[in-house]
């Protein structure tokens, strides 16, 4: 068998000068890495309502990690089916975009979505829960008569204010303490009040910003106009009811029928505390 001592040493010589150039190469070689976190955010405000047959601009601050020239958005109306309404937002500097939305007639109410895309192919919307249906609601008013409005809060306030006073002289009533005629009497302009103020005044005053006579918004809290309408209605049959002994016409039998349309008035006023808090 034949040997290549020579060769072999010469081999291995090339060989280990050709590990030495490389290693002192990677040696001199500078290294430099970061990561970016990717973010796109998006920040509104929505106006809730605005002036009817007028244009409104909605607007957004959109911030991103990446370039903002390649940034899109646009606010999304959203329609019957597949009919929603784009409108592209117009980005100026500082990130701040703004959209113009038509204007509607009178009590029109439109849900819209903001969406932003930045240059990765990010997306996000508002308001939050969007991609699960959640939209913003505008609705588009007419001019609202100061005055009116007020005397419907007002009647509102003082309305739920009588039926608790007539609950409270009721109670006087239960343990004996006064006639029923102090509850009547509060709970009577109370119904007047509900009646005059917030179902006639209240309901033109509603005809004038929304266009229909009986808005779905609560008055004053939690509390509706359909609340304060059948604590009235109840309130007229228990006034209506108990009339003659109000009026003192069946001295006999008082005590009892008394003390039935006490405990209606004392109902009565648990339900519009109860109404007015949930």
């Amino acid at each position: 068998m034949r040997s290549f001592p020579g060769e072999i040493r010469i081999l291995g010589l090339l060989f280990a000068t050709l590990l030495l150039f490389v290693g002192s190469g990677c040696a001199d070689r500078d290294l430099a890495e970061e990561h970016v976190k990717l973010f796109l955010r998006i920040e509104h405000l929505p106006p809730g309502r605005t002036q009817a047959d007028e244009e409104v601009v909605l607007r957004a601050v959109i911030e991103s990690s990446l370039d903002g020239s390649k940034l899109e958005a646009w606010v999304r109306i959203v329609g019957e089916g597949d009919t929603d309404e784009r409108i592209r937002l117009q980005i100026a500097e500082g990130g701040v975009g703004s959209a113009t939305v038509p204007g509607r007639p009178r009590g029109e109410v439109i849900q819209y979505v903001i969406e932003a895309r930045d240059a990765a192919g990010l997306v996000v919307a508002l308001p939050r829960g969007a991609d699960e249906g959640k939209t913003y609601s505008l609705r588009f008013v007419g001019e609202s008569s100061r005055i009116l409005g007020a005397i419907s809060f007002l009647s509102a306030v003082l309305a739920v204010v009588l039926f608790i006073g007539a609950g409270a002289a009721a109670v006087q009533n239960l343990r004996g303490r006064m006639s029923a005629g102090p509850a009547g009497m509060l709970g009577g302009f109370g119904v007047i009040l509900v009646v005059v103020g917030l179902l006639l005044i209240g309901a033109i005053h509603a005809r004038q910003v929304t266009g229909h006579f009986w808005p779905d918004t609560p008055v004053l809290l939690a509390l509706s106009r359909g609340d304060l309408a059948l604590v009235s209605l109840v309130w007229i049959g228990n006034l209506f009811v108990g009339r003659r002994l109000l009026l003192d016409e069946e001295p006999e039998g008082a005590p009892r029928g008394e003390r039935a349309f006490a405990g209606i008035a004392a109902l009565l006023a648990v339900v519009s505390i109860i109404a007015l808090l949930f």
